[in-house]
């Protein structure tokens, strides 16, 4: 298992610090750090400059994420772009977060799902003519229809080919044991978001996760919330795990320690 961590969260982390990206990839090697994870947004017309980038501080790309709106556009065909992206960057896994349902879509929701999944299924038989993975996550919004294990095996367990993208800290939206959710989705898991969770923000600026009881659940560092992420670890290494994890931080303020304290409690479990 190698270590990542998302590039968003970096520059993030970097602005609030008043330093270069480059810096803060510095720092965060010397913590552990060896894989990036990037949105397809963050790389478009950037992508030899961020390769070369990479490749100066000696980082792999991990995988790719990108939202699409899948439900309202099926025939939406992009997704060969960002296969191809992927390709680019070495990358080996690419996360479709394939839309979302609003309020005044509950009527339309049968027909939404069929499109998201219809347009899923082609993006998994184009990443595999290609070699790479195409994922999914169980996505932390109440909009979204995979955001519980049920949501999410909807898709994973209707369109073959399709890998999972685990999210140990998403679960949360419905309360579920991620332990279970793990057990679960283990034969599908092909990349790791690290995401652990408190009942408290760390500081003022964080935001949270608005479950459906209308409970908080905020982002903090990996290792010191109430997900059960070091069972999880050990779960992986049992399994004799080949993929990466990735940790996320989206929502906690002061991020780029918060990364490197993550990344350093995962180093010492791993």
């Amino acid at each position: 298992m190698k270590i990542a961590a998302f590039y968003e969260n970096i520059v993030y982390g970097a602005q609030e610090k008043g330093i270069s990206v480059k810096d803060a990839l510095d720092e965060l090697k010397a913590e552990g750090l060896e894989m990036i994870y990037i949105a397809w947004d963050s790389l478009k017309g950037r992508e030899e400059e961020l390769a070369a980038l990479f490749q100066e501080k000696n980082l792999l790309v991990e995988g790719l994420h990108q939202h699409f709106d899948f439900g309202r556009h099926p025939e939406d065909e992009s997704y060969k772009a960002y296969i191809e992206t992927a390709l680019k960057m070495g990358a080996s896994n690419c996360l479709i977060v394939p839309g979302m349902i609003l309020k005044e879509d509950e009527e339309k929701r049968g027909e939404m799902l069929e499109n998201m999944a219809a347009a899923v299924k082609k993006a998994v038989a184009y990443g595999s003519e290609r070699g790479i993975s195409v994922c999914m996550e169980d996505y932390d919004s109440m909009l979204s229809p995979y955001n519980s294990a049920d949501g999410l095996a909807y898709f994973l367990e209707n369109i073959d080919g399709l890998k999972c993208a685990f999210d140990t800290g998403n679960f949360v939206c419905y309360r579920e044991d991620e332990r279970k959710a793990f057990n679960r989705f283990a034969d599908k898991i092909c990349t790791v978001h690290l995401k652990d969770r408190s009942d408290s923000a760390h500081m003022e600026g964080d935001s949270a996760c608005i479950c459906h009881d209308g409970s908080s659940a905020f982002t903090t560092t990996v290792g010191s919330g109430y997900i059960h992420i070091k069972e999880i670890l050990e779960q992986l290494k049992d399994k004799s795990y080949e993929g990466n994890v990735i940790v996320e931080l989206y929502g906690y303020e002061d991020t780029l320690e918060g990364i490197k304290k993550s990344v350093r409690w995962v180093r010492e479990q791993i």
